[in-house]
């Protein structure tokens, strides 16, 4: 088998599988609107849309010039992933052409996996709503690390997880991985690990998401031979 052979597609999940990012984003509005602290979309974007929940409270906090400790992130994290909860479970999110994409990388017997901000359980909830989460050998969450993107840290533990599988006979390597982002934070965690990146157009426009290898409007327009180009530049 070739390095260059496309051996495992990373997904992010916000803004890429499913459409949360603006619901993420609502949710992060309302449980800091109750502290007393106003965010906007466009700050959202700016600044805070590659952080993990806890990080994102932590960071805004600090932004905006408050003291807190440990107890008043927890509470108003508490708050959003309550308020999360309750709309995944009324919402279907998933977003159009991930469905066909998963299936057709199925067929041709390429590793599937996530890598992604949100928390486990929501992550495998949506999946599971869905009928999406035997498509995905694994997924690495905030759960699973202490930096957020753009820091490489998941990526690799992605890496380090497949080549895990099986006793560590099933080795795949950083260059025959392409990630698919939303985000520049995606973009240049993926970078550092060393794997390509696709770009959707789902959270930010073209101009903002150019450091990517290939940049689409939506998922419908890829399919595993775009993929495998990625992978031959």
């Amino acid at each position: 088998m070739s390095k260059s052979d496309l051996r495992m597609i990373v997904f992010d999940f916000d803004g890429v599988i499913a459409d949360t990012e603006k619901a993420h984003f609502e949710m992060f509005r309302q449980s800091l609107l109750d502290e007393g602290i106003k965010l906007t979309w466009p700050e959202y974007c700016e600044k805070y849309l590659g952080y993990s929940d806890h990080e994102c409270f932590k960071q805004v906090l600090a932004d905006k010039g408050r003291q807190y400790g440990s107890e008043t992130v927890e509470r108003i994290f508490q708050r959003k992933k309550a308020n999360f909860a309750r709309f995944i479970e009324r919402n279907s999110l998933i977003i159009p052409g991930v469905r066909r994409l998963l299936e057709e990388l199925r067929s041709e017997n390429i590793i599937c996996s996530i890598c992604s901000g949100a928390l486990t359980e929501e992550i495998e909830f949506i999946l599971n709503k869905e009928r999406l989460r035997d498509f995905f050998t694994f997924i690495v969450s905030a759960d699973d690390v202490s930096r957020s993107k753009p820091d490489p840290e998941g990526y690799r533990l992605c890496l380090d997880r497949i080549n895990a599988t099986d006793g560590g006979r099933m080795r795949v390597l950083a260059g025959q991985c392409v990630v698919i982002e939303d985000s520049i934070w995606g973009i240049r965690a993926a970078h550092a690990a060393d794997m390509r990146c696709l770009a959707v157009e789902t959270s930010y426009p073209v101009e903002k998401l150019r450091e990517a290898e290939m940049v689409v409007n939506n998922l419908t327009q890829i399919d595993t031979a775009m993929l495998r180009k990625i992978i031959d530049q």
